[in-house]
């Protein structure tokens, strides 16, 4: 199953209205993720930490990763390669490599974090993808995560008009206790988890009532409730902790 396919994740024009408004949207949306690689860099002894964007697509957290972080390493994966080429142009730094989750073009201990932004739910076995994550990231090391999640309020009240259901390509959606047992099972230990707000309810997510989630979720990135449109985990995997070898 790919990851991503081609036109569905191509991003507008950058030189256009949409294409600014998208690109102000995904740095307000990703300073979680910033947030959450600050937190774990600073406890780090990397110079240069190996950052790994698995199912990148066009490079939306790739390109505000280089922004943010001048001295990373950065790597996309992504079976399409002209998402990887629309990333590559988006992020001069980058190294961009074709391939699948489940079976990941990386060494053994490889990476100081990855990253799997809603990748888990196209997979028909996640199972692979966390095994194949377990291998690439070193002892210690960051994995973050977030997919759909099938029990929040907005699959409830939605529906089958749900978006996490509108996307044929989602085969593998559930809910936090599913993705908090593959972790642990696959050698993970989570130490922040939690669910955004409510966009996955079409009401609440025009305006003026999506501010009712969107700012909190810019501000915050995710809570501590079980209940919101996507799973977020952050974790660790076990073991002594070590920075790579250059």
């Amino acid at each position: 199953m790919s990851m991503n396919e081609g036109c569905r994740y191509m991003p507008h024009a950058e030189n256009t209205l949409a294409g600014i408004a998208e690109k102000s949207f995904r740095l307000l949306a990703y300073n979680v993720w910033r947030r959450e690689l600050m937190q774990f860099v600073k406890t780090q002894t990397a110079a240069r930490p190996r950052v790994v964007d698995v199912g990148c697509g066009p490079g939306f957290l790739l390109g505000c990763l280089q922004t943010w972080f001048h001295d990373a390493e950065l790597i996309g994966i992504d079976q399409s390669e002209d998402l990887l080429n629309v990333a590559q142009s988006r992020c001069k730094s980058m190294a961009a490599l074709k391939g699948d989750a489940s079976a990941l073009p990386l060494p053994d201990g490889f990476a100081d974090a990855v990253f799997a932004l809603h990748v888990v739910e196209h997979l028909a076995q996640p199972s692979e993808f966390f095994a194949e994550a377990h291998r690439v990231v070193r002892p210690g090391g960051l994995l973050v995560i977030a997919t759909p999640n099938a029990e929040g309020l907005g699959a409830r009240v939605m529906g089958r008009r749900w978006s996490g259901y509108s996307d044929p390509t989602h085969i593998s959606l559930h809910g936090p206790s599913y993705w908090s047992k593959m972790l642990d099972a696959s050698g993970f230990r989570i130490v922040r988890h939690g669910t955004t707000g409510l966009s996955g309810i079409l009401y609440l997510n025009k305006m003026p009532l999506a501010l009712i989630h969107w700012i909190p979720t810019f501000f915050c990135g995710y809570f501590p409730w079980t209940h919101g449109e996507a799973c977020v985990f952050v974790a660790i995997r076990r073991g002594e902790g070590t920075a790579h070898a250059d």
